[in-house]
């Protein structure tokens, strides 16, 4: 570490004045003045979890550890500051977020320039196991370390400690960071963004939050400077405001002596500042608000409330009435989707919600999406749903099916609780400790709500609803594309007379609807013959085919509790998908997914299977037809049921076949307004010579699909196509043989289908589009790509994507740091399985779109010296221990042995092979195979370029 402070050491003496000066102040006065903190569960009844561990050093500084082995040796550690946007002052709005950028730029033991390039040589990814974000009251620095040894631990701790009380916060880094945060304000800004920011005015009454979006104001961004920030972090990053995280595979008792070396030095640098009281929100009566955004893939209705309340400790009664709400707004949630798979439905998907916000604001809000012209049916659809369930409150059916589904939840919280994943947990604790709530272990959960739950009424449930939802107001917004413009009266005044001829409209006690049973269909008569079996034991699978041809792919493991996994491949997928009919591949499964079975309806089934931890869903791969199933172990003959139906009895409905053609439709608006749009609408079919099987179609090719292509397309496939089944999880491999040969080798015989497409696809070498977008929204894209190969030489597609993160490493450095034109650059390779010798590696840059010539010119630069002298064998490092550290993380996840391993092993059998080999093929790769693949791949004259920039851009 030394070493590298001398190496650097004008960065070095640059700073020392920085940091002496703070030095000098009187921080033991200040830390004295600080109120002591203390954890959410200090002042609750209710108790933590009891494998967390916390401590407080004698500055205030908190932590909190907790042992935890999966992922295998890895760590994570937050650091969380208890300041965010709302702790800036009106010339500080983005100093928060500024300041989170400004730590990886040049701290007491990291110059500028060194700190990513640290984290990759110990096998981190910036971005993946090293990143930050601002919020609102919050700011949380997170480090995903690859191992849990002493070493690793001291150096992690290092880092945060020098974000804590070590930046530099140099001028000459300010100035460049500031080109970055200006790219990123612009890459966040979109719709989305504008209707919620207009929105949180209305809803918050105009309050200080409504003026505090994290990213701040372009005005504050272009004057910062280290005046400013330097008062920001000095104010906010305080012992007694801070706090830390460690979840994962290590010894507690090893990191505490190391984080009381670490913080222990960590003084206040001034007084703490006052806190501000949030403002209270008061509305009274109806409130009606409408934005406008033409660009607005579609309109958004909605009915809410928010009341202010004195904060208040998180105690056992406040977690039952949130339980409570939630189970009063699931069944609210049965009813709205019961409603949108109704023919006449005027929205496309709608939602109900409770909560606290900030620990200052209780809130409510009902809302739906639709299409424009259906606003007003569907602004009355949510004020009758509510008003219903205000009024007459829930039948015992419904009741019962929210009991079933909530005491599944605990019980399969439970049954997993021993492999939960360390970084999600971490963030979980953080959480927890931001808001003031106990965080308890599922096991305390369970003991605790399981009698709530089950002792929930219909007069429970009714009373919370309606306390959630204030009688003394309502505010009533309608958001995007609907254009409202009647005579004589505002919009606002419009949507007020729809409300309220709404509220006019009576309504009636809901009706009982008795669920159907599932399974419905006879069993088999007798189970399948087994023709093959294998046992692959260095690989722990089990390969069974049957004599009607069925293959079953079977591994157990040990790597989630409770998580079995599989995956019904069937098919050639979009491959073969007609060369008149582009889309289908997303069409149909939408239909499939939406229509439920021959026998049960889509709301049908849902309610048979209410409480149930186990579904199913089609999806059309390049490859193949795939229907994907989750499910746990004692739930898995119901998996097979599930499989076993749907082959047996399939269904195309009319009405999923409407429902779905809505929603592609509101889709496609929101495709053709945005640069992201664009990449699927027109760059993609490009990098493919326009073939339709790559991207989305044309809107007009797109919407003149029907509900019987859709039918003929997938309906064979599901009929007759060979069937291999992969299976993997917390499973029993002999009850996993007997399901299949009792639903799936008891199938007639599977024939393979005929394919009638060819798969050859030209890339479009030195071509260049410039693609135009319909927004108002200045915000532009890059692509460049490179022409490569298919997957299938698999040590050049794992070169090639070393090559990528190479590229990657070289983007972030020229385009994002020496010039700060862009946020967040990324180069990928993209190798094809059903199209021989067609793939690309392509690098992706937003940007202002008065800058495309000179990022594209910045991206055929670094193509150009890799094609001519390779990376460095310091580049290739560096690249290398961060995938490493990812295949380690990989082999232990079902998803990876589902999808890459044993799907499709049947016709690829190389797939097993790769597996053995992935971890050593990878560390054996050097500078010398990527510089040879770069010599090969990366020439400009063969690359097309995309550049995708507003209309009106010249």
């Amino acid at each position: 570490m030394m070493a590298l402070l001398r190496k650097n050491s004008r960065y070095y003496l640059a700073a020392a004045a920085v940091l002496i000066f703070a030095l000098l102040l009187p921080s033991a006065l200040w830390a004295a003045k600080a109120p002591q903190p203390v954890w959410p569960h200090e002042k609750s009844d209710l108790n933590p979890d009891p494998s967390l561990a916390f401590g407080r050093l004698s500055n205030g500084f908190g932590y909190v550890l907790m042992h935890n082995e999966e992922p295998k040796n890895r760590v994570s550690i937050k650091l969380g500051v208890k300041a965010g946007s709302l702790n800036e002052e009106e010339n500080q709005r983005g100093l928060a977020h500024y300041l989170e950028h400004m730590a990886f730029n040049g701290s007491e033991h990291f110059p500028p320039g060194e700190l990513v390039q640290y984290f990759q040589t110990i096998g981190m990814r910036f971005g993946n196991d090293v990143n930050a974000h601002t919020g609102f009251n919050e700011t949380v620095y997170q480090l995903l370390l690859p191992d849990g040894t002493k070493e690793s631990l001291e150096k992690g701790l290092t880092v945060m400690a020098d974000y804590s009380y070590g930046l530099f916060l140099l001028p000459e880094e300010i100035e460049r960071e500031r080109g970055v945060i200006l790219a990123e304000k612009q890459t966040r800004d979109s719709v989305g963004s504008r209707t919620f920011e207009e929105s949180l005015k209305f809803f918050m009454d105009h309050a200080k939050i409504s003026y505090r979006m994290p990213i701040g104001t372009e005005e504050v961004i272009k004057a910062a400077d280290q005046t400013l920030l330097k008062e920001f972090y000095d104010a906010w990053y305080r012992p007694d405001n801070m706090f830390l995280v460690m979840v994962g595979d290590f010894d507690p008792q090893t990191a505490v002596p190391l984080i009381e070396k670490a913080f222990g030095p960590f003084k206040a640098r001034s007084e703490a500042p006052r806190e501000e009281e949030l403002e209270k929100v008061v509305h009274k009566g109806t409130k009606t608000f409408y934005h406008h955004e033409s660009e607005a893939g579609n309109t958004s209705v909605s009915i809410e409330t928010i009341s202010t309340v004195k904060p208040k400790p998180d105690s056992f009664a406040v977690q039952k009435k949130r339980v409570l709400e939630a189970m009063a707004n699931r069944i609210v949630k049965y009813r709205l989707d019961y409603l949108k798979e109704q023919p006449d439905a005027p929205f496309t998907d709608a939602s109900i919600g409770s909560g606290l916000f900030l620990n200052r604001y209780n809130y409510s809000s009902i809302s739906a999406d639709c299409a424009p012209e259906n606003w007003e049916g569907s602004l009355a659809a949510m004020e009758q749903a509510l008003r219903q369930a205000l009024r007459y409150g829930f039948t015992q059916e419904e009741v019962d099916r929210v009991q079933k589904e909530f005491l599944a939840n605990l019980d399969t919280a439970v049954a997993k609780a021993g492999t939960r994943n360390s970084d999600s947990l971490a963030r979980l604790v953080v959480r927890n400790v931001m808001s003031d709530e106990v965080m308890m272990s599922p096991a305390q959960e369970k003991e605790l709500f399981g009698p709530v739950v089950s002792e929930a009424s219909r007069r429970a449930l009714h009373k919370a609803l309606r306390k959630a939802w204030p009688s003394s107001h309502r505010l009533v917004l309608v958001t995007g594309n609907a254009a409202i413009g009647p005579k004589g009266e505002t919009p606002e005044e419009y949507i007020e007379t729809v409300f309220e001829a709404s509220a006019r409209t009576p309504v009636h006690k809901p009706e009982k609807r008795e669920a159907k049973a599932f399974p419905y269909l006879p069993e088999p008569q007798e189970p399948g013959k087994v023709a093959e079996e294998e046992t692959i034991d260095d690989l722990g699978v089990v390969r069974l085919v049957f004599e009607n041809g069925v293959s079953v792919n079977i591994k157990k493991t040990d790597f989630k509790d409770s998580q079995i996994l599989a995956s019904m491949r069937l098919g050639s997928g979009r491959s073969q998908e007609p060369a008149g009919k582009p889309g289908l591949a997303y069409l149909a499964p939408s239909v499939f997914n939406k229509s439920g079975l021959g026998g049960m309806t889509h709301d049908e089934l849902k309610r048979a299977l209410a409480g149930a931890s186990t579904s199913v869903g089609l999806k059309a791969k390049e490859e193949a037809f795939l229907i994907d199933g989750a499910t746990i172990p004692k739930e898995l003959p119901l998996l097979f049921q599930l499989y076993s139906h749907y082959l047996r009895d399939p269904v195309f409905r009319q009405d999923a076949y409407d429902r779905s053609m809505k929603q592609f439709e509101q889709m496609y608006d929101d495709l053709s307004h945005t640069v992201e749009g664009a990449m699927q609408l027109h760059v993609m079919p490009f990098f493919a010579g326009t073939d339709s099987r790559f991207g989305m179609p044309p809107r007009d090719q797109f919407m003149a699909l029907t509900l019987e292509d859709a039918e003929n397309w997938t309906a064979p496939a599901l009929r007759s196509a060979p069937i291999e089944l992969s299976i993997v999880g917390d499973l029993d491999v002999d009850e996993v043989k007997s399901l299949a040969a009792l639903y799936l080798g008891s199938l007639p015989e599977r024939t393979p289908l005929k394919e009638a497409r060819g798969v050859n696809i030209e890339f479009p070498s030195g071509e260049s589009r410039l693609f135009k977008v319909d927004t108002k929204i200045i915000k532009g894209m890059v692509l460049v790509a490179f022409p490569t190969e298919d997957v299938w030489d698999i040590s050049r597609t794992r070169r090639l994507s070393i090559m990528a993160e190479v590229f990657s490493d070289r983007l972030r450095k020229d385009v994002r740091e020496k010039l700060g034109l862009t946020y967040s650059p990324q180069a990928w390779n993209h190798p094809r399985r059903a199209y021989p010798g067609y793939g690309y590696l392509a690098a992706s840059i937003t940007i202002d779109p008065s800058k495309a010539d000179e990022v594209v010119d910045v991206v055929k630069k670094i193509a150009e010296e890799l094609a001519a002298n390779g990376p460095d064998k310091d580049e290739v490092e560096r690249a290398l221990a961060p995938s490493v550290t990812s295949i380690k993380d990989m082999l232990r996840t079902n998803p990876y042995w589902l999808n890459t391993v044993l799907s499709g092993s049947s016709i690829h059998p190389q797939q097993l092979e790769w597996c053995r080999s992935i971890l050593q093929d990878y560390s054996s790769i050097t500078a010398q195979d990527v510089a040879g693949y770069a010599k090969k791949y990366l020439l400009n004259e063969k690359a097309a370029v995309a550049v995708i920039v507003p209309q009106q851009t010249n």
